[in-house]
């Protein structure tokens, strides 16, 4: 067997597609359409490393302009700040909007409303850029998500 060779232009020009389409008509958050390119890159090319595709998206989205590097943990207030995933944020939301502080279920009969609500307000920041941070949390911390 040989050794994989570089990404085929062909293999590129879809994988551009795929990210440009996303950026132009927002319907897709640039993670999502960065993990759609790379599927179509590594399912073209099974045979190149996952870290050559990987690159390659990278360079893509560098060259559009959309390149979103992993945010890192910042320091605040002399605690390490963490980037939440989506689906915390959507859950913290969510629970938020079904339930008080003090965790009494608020009698709204909306509970799969705040779902949804929930993921389209963390879908809302995902396009626009915004990264969630939080801490890490303790045995001792109260309830909730």
């Amino acid at each position: 067997m040989t050794a994989p060779g570089p990404i085929d232009p062909e293999v590129l020009r879809r994988m551009r597609e795929v990210l440009v389409t996303a950026i132009a008509t927002r319907s897709a958050a640039i993670a999502e359409a960065a993990a759609e390119a790379r599927c179509l890159g590594r399912g073209l090319q099974p045979a190149l490393p996952a870290s050559t595709v990987d690159a390659a998206v990278a360079e893509l989205l560098q060259a559009l302009g959309a390149f979103q590097p992993a945010p890192e943990p910042v320091e605040f207030e002399g605690q390490w700040l963490h980037p939440a995933a989506p689906q915390e944020v959507a859950d913290t939301l969510a629970y938020a909007m079904r339930f008080d502080r003090t965790g009494k279920a608020r009698r709204t009969g909306h509970e799969y409303a705040a779902r949804l609500a929930a993921d389209q307000q963390v879908q809302q920041l995902t396009m626009r850029g915004f990264v969630v941070m939080r801490r890490r949390v303790s045995r001792s911390s109260p309830p909730g998500p």
